[in-house]
């Protein structure tokens, strides 16, 4: 039978985070917002959660999440989410499952290999290789914001110094541009503003730095960026493809395309469904 491959999203919500509560607050959310699906539907074959920061998708637990306050180390959010609403679930983090539904249902589709960028809070990365979603011996794999871009730079949240987080993550994209927050940065660069136009330049060049080692390491054929950043376009993504043609010379570099998501703010929340319907092994290098 042919896998139906449009997304439908039959319902739909948005709450904002507690990031006041810790962490205990953040897994009550998301119990809750189970729960309220489960009381209107009666039944739920499976539960994706997608989280940002390292986690383990074998075990369930989060590892380190290094931008919502709180003790994530060792957090069993998948037993407390099955024990409450009585359903299998499963963890990934929350660039992977990007990746993961923008492979399958957006821009990524057809795609052998691919490489998912997520720009917000953070810089995530998701990788496709062989037409499946790679994880990594510990789930890790993708990490892409998490690889070192200035010996020497600024501290990241991670612990590194001079990651690409640190460097294209909302709030140094806000400050490159001089703008009070990431959403005006993209809108004074469209309004022709110099500055800002200029922030995201070299943003996009770090970004293009990072992905140019993706391409040589591993070979993708197809760059998603998605994110609300991402909203800036062409003004983001030219220097990005331009620094790819720069600095890629041992691949044709011609061959990878560079384009924007299709699949909006629901991308991680359909990838984290996706990832929790198939049925094959968590603990598999390749789901």
């Amino acid at each position: 039978m042919e896998r139906d491959t449009q997304p439908r999203l039959l319902q739909t919500g948005r709450v904002a985070t507690d990031t006041g509560g810790g962490e205990q607050a953040v897994v009550r959310q998301l119990i809750e917002v189970a729960r309220a699906v489960l009381r209107d539907t009666h039944h739920i074959d499976s539960i994706g959660v997608g989280m940002p920061g390292v986690l383990d998708p074998g075990s369930g637990i989060t590892r380190f999440i290094p931008n919502i306050p709180g003790n994530w180390a060792g957090v069993p959010v998948i037993a407390e989410m099955s024990k409450a609403v009585q359903s299998p679930a499963r963890l990934i983090n929350d660039a992977r499952a990007f990746a993961l539904a923008e492979h399958r249902l957006g821009a990524g589709r057809g795609a052998t290999s691919l490489l998912g960028i997520t720009l917000g809070t953070g810089v995530g990365g998701g990788l496709i290789l062989g037409g499946q979603l790679y994880l990594g011996r510990d789930g890790t794999a993708g990490e892409f914001g998490h690889q070192t871009i200035l010996p020497d730079g600024p501290r990241c949240n991670c612990g590194n110094n001079g990651c690409l987080e640190s460097l294209a993550r909302a709030d140094a994209i806000a400050a490159a541009c001089g703008q009070p927050g990431a959403e005006e940065s993209v809108a004074a660069a469209r309004a022709g503003d110099p500055r800002a136009q200029q922030g995201l330049i070299e943003v996009g060049r770090y970004l293009g730095i990072g992905a140019s080692n993706v391409v040589v390491l591993v070979g993708v054929d197809r760059i998603v960026v998605g994110g609300g950043i991402a909203a800036a376009g062409d003004i983001l993504l030219d220097p990005l493809r331009q620094e790819l043609a720069r600095r890629v010379h041992v691949a044709d570099v011609d061959r990878v395309q560079v384009v924007g998501a299709e699949l909006g703010i629901w991308a991680g929340a359909i990838g984290a469904a996706l990832f929790a319907a198939d049925p094959i092994d968590p603990h598999l290098h390749f789901v």
